[in-house]
């Protein structure tokens, strides 16, 4: 991070329930301009890239392809294929990311998705989807349902590419599924500039709102993975052989740590940033490492406090000495 936010205070995320369902989060406060450019990576990643369970194949005992109908079902097979693929399941991280899984259906009525059944680390996410009707009660339904964790959309073309290259040919009777693995109804993000201070220098507020299409999915989890995952492309520009100047950059945790210790002032409100003054970036750097981030701070040290700092040296004493005179302050002595 940047140690502008010093300045701006420590970045925090807290989140609220929205009236239709929706989960906003609020990042207070990123420098200008990180806003937009956090918010439109992971709204780009959660709406492309959400991780979610769906069917991509399905295997009906006695039926060739999807043309066919079968006797004693109200719905012929392509029909059975368009409902199958309305389903959406949460994958376990611990289980099989594709499995197959064997149903068998008997008697007369309708069936949805409740009628399923699932192994452990399998959870169906919308139960009250419909799948067929048998009106005859002679008809028995043997059917293998192949269900898989991705992301993204996988089409007819990818999944027969994809399952030629892995068992080097067509499997007979596995009727393909396109399909895509979305869990998120919407999401959106909007920016608002802060200004900080008279001085006019501005802080951006990220607000993220989320909506995912079923109850048991976090949002948390969702802008979590979309996290992750701009993170572990971001690192690829990390390069190890590679030396730059790290020193206006700082920590999480020891902004953190800079936050805490900062003594509380009863009555003592402080309004003018060091960036006001008209210091060199390396007095000023010097000044923010050493906690002392308002002028109301630095005007009540004594010279000799500031000349035992890390970086602070008898020509930063002039400038700061200086600089302090041009609005009527002074160091305490």
């Amino acid at each position: 991070m940047l140690n502008i936010q010093h300045f701006i205070g420590v970045p925090k995320i807290s989140f609220s329930q929205l009236d239709d369902g929706a989960t906003r989060f609020e990042l207070k406060y990123v420098p200008r301009g990180f806003g937009h450019t956090l918010g439109n990576a992971l709204r780009r990643i959660i709406l492309a890239y959400n991780l979610g369970g769906a069917v991509t194949g399905l295997k009906i005992k006695g039926v060739p392809h999807e043309y066919d109908v079968i006797t004693g079902v109200k719905e012929n097979v392509i029909s059975i294929l368009l409902n199958f693929k309305k389903l959406r399941f949460k994958i376990d991280e611990n289980a099989e990311s594709l499995q197959r899984i064997a149903q068998r259906f008997k008697g007369i009525g309708r069936y949805t998705a409740s009628d399923l059944k699932f192994p452990s680390g399998v959870q169906l996410l919308n139960g009250d989807e419909f799948l067929f009707e048998i009106t005859d009660s002679s008809t028995e339904i043997n059917l293998e349902l192949r269900v898989e964790k991705g992301y993204g959309y996988y089409s007819l073309e990818y999944l027969r590419q994809r399952d030629k290259k892995e068992k080097d040919t067509e499997e007979v009777g596995l009727l393909l599924v396109d399909n895509d693995f979305s869990l998120v109804d919407y999401v959106r993000y909007d920016v608002e500039e802060v200004i900080e201070d008279f001085s006019g220098s501005t802080k951006d507020a990220l607000n993220i709102e989320i909506k995912v299409k079923y109850d048991n999915i976090s949002p948390k989890e969702i802008i979590m993975f979309a996290g992750e995952v701009l993170t572990s492309y971001a690192k690829l520009f990390v390069f190890d052989n590679v030396y730059i100047d790290k020193s206006v950059l700082v920590e999480y945790d020891d902004l953190s740590e800079a936050e805490e210790a900062l003594p509380e002032e009863s009555g003592s409100v402080k309004t003018m940033p060091i960036d006001a003054l008209p210091l060199s970036e390396r007095t000023r750097n010097a000044l923010i490492k050493n906690n002392i981030l308002y002028v109301e701070d630095l005007e009540k040290k004594k010279k000799s406090e500031l000349l035992v700092m890390k970086g602070v040296g008898r020509k930063a004493i002039d400038e700061i000495t200086s600089s302090l005179a041009n609005i009527g302050k002074v160091l305490i002595g």
